[in-house]
């Protein structure tokens, strides 16, 4: 009983986290996107043309709009967690499949979309596609998580039926 308080506390302790997280997720991407529209205007940068700025900033706000993704889902898994009390529930599991998700299109797509466009926009930059592979091995193994809750909330109604 004692594990079973501490894991419902620390699952509390980590909603918490989250959301904090999550509203300063929100305040940075809606500051990228006036910072895209911004410092081209004024050109601020004097190292950078005012189209590599928007790109740069555009893609920092895409990065942060993914980043508020993920950590809703995070704060819905923990949420989950407290309530229920246990991890192994459907929609944990349903949460962790979610966040792999999230975590393999944050490790892909940003930084793809960001080259494309400052290819376009300045054909003289090379094309480049950056993708983190740690993020994909995370994402993978995320989701693996996923299945393996799925089939320990499935052993724990097994184990409630028996009782």
């Amino acid at each position: 009983m004692e594990t079973k308080n501490k894991v419902v506390k620390l699952a509390k302790i980590c909603h918490i986290t989250a959301k904090v997280l999550y509203c300063i997720a929100c305040a940075a991407c809606l500051t990228f996107i006036v910072l895209a529209i911004v410092l081209p205007i004024n050109k601020v940068i004097s190292s950078m043309t005012a189209k590599e700025t928007a790109v740069l900033f555009s893609t920092l706000a895409l990065y942060a709009f993914i980043c508020i993704g993920l950590l809703w889902n995070i704060e819905g898994l923990f949420k989950s967690v407290a309530a229920e009390q246990t991890p192994f529930t459907e929609r944990v599991s349903h949460y962790l499949k979610k966040i792999a998700i999230f975590v393999l299109v944050l490790a892909t797509v940003p930084a793809i979309v960001g080259s494309i466009l400052l290819h376009s926009i300045c054909p003289e930059t090379e094309l480049s596609f950056p993708v983190d592979l740690g993020g994909i091995i995370a994402g993978i193994v995320l989701f693996l998580l996923g299945w393996f809750f799925n089939y320990g909330n499935e052993l724990q109604k097994q184990d409630d039926e028996t009782l």
